[in-house]
């Protein structure tokens, strides 16, 4: 049976025009091209659809049966090219974020909130498993914006430079360092040391570690730690040192028996990049808000609603299963070495 579209609209604009004359002028048709579509598909269906009576037209029982289908398809189709319009308006659709390196997310909860406000139909999803690998879950349609600090040559990836930042050491107050006012590379001898996992495969070694083999440094023990807020908790109670960006550990500070001290000028600024694949609107409206919110808009929010945001958006993609992931291991104003034990890894230099 080979019915079309035009078919549909046929058959229920005639049904609410009344005649053949109306139902043209409204399709933009001739009469006689709206007769001979009406015939064509009396034939395919080889049943009536209108009964006439002088100049109106009237549905027979299939004919009702078929408007019926015919308002069910044109609605649906309605809705999917409004959904489409939407989709291309940046209105709709779907968003996914990640940041290499760190799984504390303070920052984005006040972003995400804005962006909310504006378009909220979007649905923003925080990847949780892209921090080590985030330009890999670019490449593979997995991920929609990466703020990363490494770049990969591929024509395929665009950057725009979002923000620039500075390392500092993490350190307990009551350690030994924590009384000096520049921390050198040197400082980290013999050291307990806590830095972030990362894949060497990747071919991205961390400034510090790289700072560390050039200048043969040897810490006591180098301890990997996936998550940011385990890290905290081991530096506060006095287990290790670490290094972090000043802006993630800044709002750790407070409330804490540790201090943030900054390393020697020789460490320079790392810029921040926003990676992405695609040029949607959806993406170029989150990555305004990005650059307003690092060029100090205010946009700040309440820490309970930080916290309420990323518990909703953090998603993980393991095996297929999507698990979300507790909020105080990303977020952590009351966080703990969550499974710390499980993503400790010891290499001796």
């Amino acid at each position: 049976m080979n019915i079309a579209i035009h078919h549909f609209r046929l058959i229920d604009t005639i049904s609410k025009e009344g005649t053949l004359t109306k139902a043209a002028n409204t399709l933009h048709l001739t009469q006689s091209a709206l007769s001979h579509q009406l015939k064509e598909l009396e034939r395919e269906l080889e049943v009536e659809i209108f009964s006439r009576q002088g100049k109106r037209l009237h549905l027979t029982e299939q004919g009702y049966r078929f408007l019926r289908s015919s308002e069910k398809i044109l609605a649906e189709i309605k809705a999917l090219e409004e959904d489409i319009r939407n989709y291309k308006n940046g209105k709709t659709g779907k968003l996914s974020i990640s940041m290499q390196c760190y799984t504390a997310y303070h920052w984005l909860p006040g972003i995400i909130k804005y962006y909310k406000n504006q378009w909220p139909d979007i649905n923003i999803q925080i990847l949780a498993d892209a921090t080590r690998r985030p330009l890999e879950y670019l490449m593979n349609g997995d991920l929609d914006i990466g703020i990363i600090r490494t770049q990969m040559v591929n024509t395929k990836i665009r950057y725009e430079p979002i923000f620039e930042d500075r390392l500092t050491a993490v350190i307990c107050k009551d350690h030994p360092l924590a009384k000096k006012d520049i921390i050198e590379i040197a400082d980290f001898q013999d050291q307990e040391l806590i830095l972030p996992l990362y894949d060497p495969s990747y071919q991205d070694t961390p400034v510090i570690e790289s700072l560390i083999q050039a200048q043969q440094v040897k810490p006591k023990t180098l301890h990997r730690i996936h998550y940011t807020d385990a890290t905290i908790e081991m530096v506060n109670a006095g287990l290790g040192i670490t290094v972090m960006a000043d802006w993630i550990v800044e709002p750790y500070l407070a409330g804490r028996n540790i201090v943030a001290k900054p390393l020697h000028h020789s460490v320079a600024k790392r810029a921040w990049y926003a990676a992405t694949c695609k040029q949607t609107p959806a993406i170029q409206n989150f990555l305004e808000c990005l650059k307003m919110y690092f060029a100090g808009e205010d946009m700040s929010i309440i820490e309970t609603e930080k916290k309420q945001i990323i518990g909703e958006h953090v998603i993980t993609k393991k095996i297929g299963i999507q698990t979300p992931v507790p909020p105080a291991v990303l977020y952590g104003q009351e966080a703990v070495a969550f499974n710390a034990a499980q993503d400790i890894r010891n290499y001796q230099y």
